[in-house]
Order: C-alpha cells, then structure tokens, then sequence
C-alpha cells in the first residue's frame, strides 16, 4: 500500500468509526428518496423544502442540518444543500466533494455522512471566521470555493462580497489567466472565469437557494395586480444575477436603475435611467404598495450625501427587490444597511 493509500484509508476509517451511529439517518434519507420518488409519480411537489435543489440531496436534509447546528451554522443549510447541489446534484458517495479540504485526492470520501461531515465543518470554519471579522453572509460562501483567503481579501475591501471582488481576487490569483467556462450564468460575462477556484460560485448557489419569491399582495398594487404580476415574472428571472455597473438589459446585466427601467419598459413605462432621475420622475408616496419603488440616499460615497443613488422595488413592510453590490434579489429596506440609507417611496406614472 503507498503512502496516499495508507493516508486515505487513515482519514476514512477514522472518519467513519466516528459515524457507526449515523446509519439511521442514512436509512432515513434514502427512506425519504424513496417517499418523494412516489410522490412524483402523483403530483408536481416543486421544491418540498426551502432550498430549490432535486430530491436526491433534498433527503439528505436531515443529515446537514445535524451537521449544521453541531458547527454552530444553522442559518446556512439552505446554503449547505446549495453547495451539495452544485458539487453532485445529491449523487456519488462524496458528495460535497470534500475530500481535499482533508488533503486527499479528490472522491477518497466513499461515505456521504462523512462527506456532509467534513464539507460543513470546512464550510463552518470560513463562516466563523468571517463572523469575527464582521463580513456579510455571502462572503463564506465564496471562501468555501476560493478558501479563507478571500475572507481577508473581503475585510480588506469593504467588508461585502460582491462579484466584482470575486472576479478581482481570482485574477489576481491566476496572475490574469482565463479559461472558457460555458455555464449560463457567466453569458453577461463572456463565458470565461479565471484559473483560479470558479468566481462564479455564490450566483451558482444562489439559484437553488429560495429568498423570498413571496411577491406580495398583488391585488393592492397601484400598477394592477396583472400589471404588478407581469413585473414581478420579470424581474425575478434575474434573481441571483450579478451586479453590473452601467447595466441596463439583460444581455449585459444591471445595475439598481437598469433593472428598474428594464422592467417597467416591458409594461410600457418610460422611465428615465438614473435612480435620482426615477426618484424625480415618480410621484412621492407616504404608504408605499407593491410595485411602487423604494428610494436610498448616500450609498455612493463619490456623491453628495443626500443625493439619491439607489433604487429597488417595493414588496411589503419589510422586502423589496433589487440589483445591489451582492447581486439581484430581494432585499430588506427596513433595517440595517438600507435602513440606515431610506429617503422615501415613489410611484411611477406614465
């Protein structure tokens, strides 16, 4: 037996004699492949838990959330099922591929439980750390890709992950070399990434990640509720896209104003193309319905403070949706960051 051998056999066996008691569940999940197979015959179920990801890595859910709260990281089993969905689609023994962050070659792990084992505790170590360092929730996500380096390179940089920070760490690390990647997300992008980790990985994830496609009440909106439907279908097929600066179709992507301006052009609104612009043009409302839009001041610090500098679409009391530095998606305006921000409601007029 050569050393890799040995060492591989090492790790395993001392992994798994750690999880004799952990049959149950692995009977439970394959018990649970087996009710949601049956139930498809039946029914379109959709996604039967919160995460949007196939039945194969939906019955393991059990098993990461055990894992989850063990490392202290019960708010990211959306993420964890996510991360099983991109690594294997739920299929194969090691299925969150987490073999080399043990050091070994890539498929030793033959037991899923030590798989979700090793992969939440990799994953749980990035996401402690960017806690202390007081970093957003989708940074870890990346590191669990690229490694805690880019928790630091984050802290240095903001403290928010973005894609832009994404892309820029992983040219740096490729020192510029780009490979053709032809997964759809990376169309807005030239379908390259860098030749380093896949700087793509938190859009990737994000797609089977539910975050609230909740629309609200659309019979209380200004626009009508086929109108406000119509724009709702729009917008959130960009859901877990990137931010682009300047981008305002999805051939290119958008920015916060781009998407608005986009989306109400398809029902026929001729909105101007800036969030001050739109913030000018609509009429200011004091009790805001889905559909009208949410403005923020001073979230540009190359611009004056009090000017207008973002824009998102209102949904309730609390969500709106939005293209920010994190992404497209739902946001919530009415506390931390774009509390902080707020400078009013507005409802557009044709």
């Amino acid at each position: 037996m050569d050393v890799v051998s040995a060492k591989v056999a090492l790790t395993l066996g001392q992994q798994a004699a750690k999880h004799w008691k952990k049959i149950v569940l692995i009977v439970l999940s394959f018990f649970m492949i087996l009710v949601i197979g049956v139930m498809n015959l039946t029914v379109d179920t959709g996604n039967s838990g919160t995460a949007r990801v196939n039945k194969e890595v939906l019955a393991w859910e059990p098993v990461v959330r055990q894992y989850a709260e063990k490392y202290k990281v019960p708010e990211y089993v959306d993420v964890i099922l996510a991360i099983i969905m991109v690594e294997s689609g739920g299929k194969g023994r090691d299925i969150m591929q987490s073999s080399e962050s043990l050091g070994l070659p890539p498929n030793s792990i033959t037991d899923p439980v030590v798989s979700i084992d090793v992969g939440v505790r990799h994953f749980a170590s990035v996401a402690n750390d960017a806690r202390k360092k007081q970093l957003d929730f989708w940074t870890p996500v990346q590191s669990y890709n690229f490694g805690s380096a880019f928790n630091n390179y984050v802290n240095s940089n903001g403290k928010k992950y973005s894609f832009d920070l994404a892309s820029d760490f992983a040219k740096n690390l490729a020192n510029g070399r780009t490979v053709k990647y032809s997964n759809p997300v990376a169309d807005f992008n030239g379908n390259i990434r860098y030749a380093y980790g896949n700087m793509y990985y938190v859009i990737l994830l994000q797609k089977y990640i539910s975050t609230g496609t909740d629309i609200g009440n659309p019979n209380t909106s200004a626009l009508g509720a086929e109108a406000y439907q119509a724009l709702m279908d729009e917008v959130t097929k960009y859901n877990g896209w990137p931010y682009v600066w300047g981008g305002s179709g999805p051939k290119v992507g958008f920015d916060c104003s781009g998407l608005v301006q986009y989306s109400f052009g398809k029902l026929g609104y001729d909105l101007p193309r800036t969030a001050a612009e739109q913030h000018a043009h609509s009429i200011p409302v004091a009790e805001p319905q889905p559909g009208d839009l949410v403005f923020f001041k001073g979230t540009n610090p190359s611009r004056p403070a009090g000017s207008i500098t973002h824009v998102g679409i209102y949904i309730d009391e609390k969500r709106m949706f939005n293209a920010n530095n994190s992404g497209i998606g739902f946001s919530n305006w009415s506390q931390g960051y774009w509390k902080k921000h707020f400078a009013g409601f507005g409802r557009v007029v044709k």
